[in-house]
């Protein structure tokens, strides 16, 4: 059966579901409903919500995940592949050549076949490098206008002002892309979960670009931690950051991962 990453999508009771994560237990993945009746699902909070009014049976205790997500069996889905739908739209074909085909389609086409934006898969951290050259020469350009229903966690003026700087994201032929690079890496398990509430300041880019993106953070004490995250709106976050966030700290054996995604709060105050 084919391996399913955050990327891929499931069709599962009538629901398109969207994989999320690279942790996935035997003959399971770790996932969250995008349309359910027809109806598209845009914000993670409302996606688990309804999982877990709808779908309450599927949560299950993933150590490796350190609380429950829905697990959906793969031997009563589809699986939707980025890499193997035929998408015919010129400007997405004329996007792939960038990248010599390399890269996969997900979201909206992968699962409908069209889309108001455009969501690329690549599993290729030298993706980045062509996504720079292509900006620098004014290929794509970035985005200066966000949706009020995009914003979750981050407030409105930091969203806004991370997705315009941002060359994962922007504006090709006028039309919107996002372009998710993939690599994944085991965390191991958690130990514990703590509550954390202050402010971090980013002291070295990790992983700052692909998925799960990675951060290393110090706090007010001199603490470390690791800041994580599979979402890209926490990615390409400058050095010398400095983040407010109202959340949890995962104890994992070899680190504290602050994961952004989980998080109620997250403020920046970027200083360069």
């Amino acid at each position: 059966m084919e391996e399913v990453v955050e990327g891929y999508f499931l069709k599962f009771k009538n629901s398109i579901w969207a994989v999320k994560g690279c942790y996935h237990p035997d003959g399971y993945a770790v996932a969250i409903p995008r349309l359910i009746n027809g109806v598209k699902i845009k914000t993670l909070s409302l996606a688990l919500d309804l999982a877990r009014e709808k779908f309450g049976e599927l949560f299950k205790y993933v150590k490796e995940i350190g609380f429950e997500v829905p697990l959906i069996p793969l031997n009563e889905s589809e699986i939707l592949s980025p890499f193997r739908v035929e998408i015919f739209d010129p400007i997405i074909v004329k996007f792939r050549n960038f990248f010599n085909n390399e890269i996969g389609v997900t979201g909206s086409y992968l699962y409908s076949g069209k889309g108001e934006d455009i969501d690329f898969l690549s599993f290729k951290s030298q993706h980045y490098l062509i996504l720079r050259k292509l900006r620098l020469k004014g290929v794509t350009k970035p985005l200066i206008e966000v949706k009020e229903s995009e914003v979750e966690t981050l407030d409105y003026h930091d969203f806004k002002l991370l997705k315009s700087r941002r060359i994962l994201e922007g504006l090709f032929e006028n039309k919107e892309y996002t372009f998710k690079i993939v690599e994944c890496e085991n965390f191991g398990e958690v130990k514990e979960i703590r509550d954390f509430k202050g402010y971090v300041k980013i002291k070295k880019l990790i992983k700052p670009f692909s998925l799960p993106v990675k951060y290393l953070a110090v706090d007010e004490s001199g603490n470390d931690y690791i800041l994580t995250s599979f979402r890209i709106r926490f990615t390409e976050i400058p050095l010398d950051t400095i983040l407010y966030i109202n959340g949890k700290v995962l104890i994992r054996n070899n680190f504290k991962d602050i994961d952004l995604d989980i998080a109620k709060t997250v403020k920046l105050k970027i200083s360069k």
